[in-house]
């Protein structure tokens, strides 16, 4: 379904509706709402995968209007009231995470718990934030010129570098869907929902008084890293650790990462 609102059209999806408070999964950077098929099928919850604006089937209405990550929260709010949803648990991957926290930090009360997917509450350093503010810049110009040059140099990143040979098939269907994207439209949620147009969400991070989860892979030391900071920030946060896995622990290892959101139901 698409929930229109002022700066935006976005698609939803539901999935195996029930009366439990259901769980909304945001995907990372080139990714849709079919990223978290494998995850929604095995986990067999009540459940919505959401499009981020620029992505799949979610536009930007007007391309040229400014579009900010409050403007996202916002629209994300309204999308949960459209859908009469007192409660969620927000799950985000990757840039999907960050925009988790931006919002649970807007509308704390309409958070059950938190889980974070290889992610961070910022750039906390004004210098690499207006490092990665113009790397972005540049990598947006990439995607405008060349969607798939862009996509097959995206997928060469190290952080990625095990998913095709631990999950061939999935590795296709992401490759396939981030395909489908609309290079000019990916290349505005480039701009637009980069940590660098991100405050530092350190003070609010600590502030969180829900169940805070997150998941990092084995093998992505500089998320790791960033994971351990997390639940230094907050006591309500815990940390699981994926075993054979990179920065997409749900593509990588899908039977343990469904065995940690098991587990953090039964807390």
């Amino acid at each position: 379904m698409y929930i229109k609102t002022s700066k935006s059209k976005i698609f939803i999806k539901k999935n195996n509706v029930s009366e439990d408070i259901p769980y909304l999964f945001l995907h990372g950077f080139t990714g849709c709402y079919k990223s978290w098929d494998s995850v929604i099928e095995k986990f067999d919850k009540h459940s919505y995968a959401i499009d981020i604006p620029g992505h799949n089937k979610s536009k930007f209405k007007n391309i040229d209007e400014d579009y900010t990550i409050d403007d996202w929260c916002y629209e994300l709010y309204i999308i949960l009231n459209e859908l009469n949803l007192k409660k969620i648990n927000l799950c985000g991957y990757s840039m999907g995470g960050r925009l988790a926290i931006a919002f649970a930090d807007k509308f704390k009360d309409k958070i059950n718990s938190l889980i974070i997917e290889s992610s961070s509450i910022g750039i906390s350093e004004s210098e690499l934030r207006s490092e990665r503010y113009y790397h972005d810049k540049e990598l947006a110009v990439d995607l405008k010129n060349n969607l798939e040059s862009f996509i097959n140099a995206w997928e060469k990143n190290p952080m990625f570098i095990n998913q095709m040979k631990r999950n061939k098939s999935g590795w296709i269907k992401q490759r396939e869907n981030r395909l489908l994207n609309d290079s000019k439209q990916l290349a505005k949620a480039l701009e637009v929902f980069s940590p660098s147009n991100m405050r530092y969400y350190d003070k609010a991070f600590q502030e969180f008084d829900f169940p805070i989860y997150v998941i990092n892979g084995s093998e992505d030391d500089k998320y790791i890293k960033i994971g351990r900071e997390m639940i230094r920030l907050n006591k309500n946060a815990k940390q699981y650790i994926i075993d054979n896995s990179g920065h997409n622990t749900h593509l990588e290892n899908l039977d343990m990462f469904i065995d940690v959101l098991n587990n953090i139901i039964y807390e």
